[in-house]
């Protein structure tokens, strides 16, 4: 029915959190001028960032009222005493989550090679961290093949398990809700439980989107988002996209299926997250309409 998926929409989106990155924090404007108190803000893994650089923004996140996550790139991680030396930053600038990923260097800078070792470390816990997100491919990895993919997952899964760790997935960003409806269906038949939080872009333009997407490789998105626009010409000069199609597809998936583990959006602004932020914020208080087209229509 379309109030069950109506109200699907605003459950996925009522916890949403957004990505930036630390290079762009200086020049946005105030966080709480555009988030509620307590959403969680990630903070990206650049390899020429200086992690002093990620701690600082972590502490103005939580000094702005948000939930700061930063990533945490195994590969860019030498030793468990610079791991320790880490997780210490973060803890004194209030930091209670991370994402862990194994990173885009190709080769490990040191004894990490991969994002189950840092959750296996016993750190995490030693500097009172227990929330961890880890991500999710359901579209595949261009340098990673898929059965490496689902070893890693499901390894992460149970160090999680072990350890006590509260543990979700984050997934790379889509425009399509198919390939991440049967990736979900998937990951739960292998006995995996985590909540799924979908990435989805945010406002920004679609050739920006290609352009990333192609770097990423999330083709079946690719190949619907050209479809929605009419062709890659029009792809190219279309001025916003807005993930509306694809998130009332999840919703029609999760209102059908209760034992869905997909729980939240996670929003990719790419360079816009004042109309990222505004447009999540009306969707998520219920100031929009579900049209015969299976989309969003704003009404605020």
């Amino acid at each position: 029915m379309a109030s069950d998926v109506t109200a699907t929409v605003r459950e996925l989106v009522s916890p949403f959190s957004v990505e930036i990155t630390p290079k762009e924090a200086p020049s946005l404007p105030p966080l709480p001028e555009l988030l509620a108190p307590g959403t969680a803000v990630y903070l990206t893994f650049l390899p020429n960032t200086p992690w002093a650089e990620t701690v600082g923004v972590a502490r103005s996140v939580a000094e702005a009222g948000m939930r700061p996550v930063p990533h945490l790139a195994a590969r860019a991680v030498p030793d468990r005493r610079t791991l320790a030396s880490m997780l210490g930053d973060l803890a004194v600038v209030g930091v209670q989550d991370l994402l862990v990923l194994a990173g885009s260097l190709s080769t490990p800078v040191g004894e990490f090679g991969e994002a189950a070792q840092i959750l296996d470390s016993g750190l995490l816990e030693e500097a009172g961290i227990r929330r961890v997100g880890i991500v999710g491919h359901p579209e595949g990895h261009p340098d990673v093949a898929d059965d490496e993919l689902w070893r890693a997952l499901l390894a992460k899964n149970r160090i999680a398990r072990e350890r006590g760790l509260d543990l979700h997935i984050v997934t790379q960003f889509a425009s399509a809700a198919e390939p991440i409806v049967a990736w979900e269906r998937a990951v739960r038949a292998t006995g995996v439980d985590a909540p799924v939080h979908v990435g989805l872009p945010g406002l920004t333009s679609p050739a920006r989107l290609l352009r990333f997407g192609l770097r990423c490789g999330v083709g079946a998105s690719l190949k619907v988002l050209r479809q929605q626009t009419g062709g890659v010409l029009k792809l190219a000069t279309s001025p916003v996209h807005h993930p509306d199609a694809t998130l009332v597809g999840l919703a029609a998936a999760a209102a059908a299926d209760p034992d869905s583990l997909l729980r939240a959006v996670h929003f990719f602004p790419f360079g816009a997250l004042a109309a990222t932020a505004e447009w999540a914020a009306d969707i998520r208080d219920g100031r929009f309409e579900l049209t015969d087209r299976d989309r969003l229509r704003v009404t605020a």
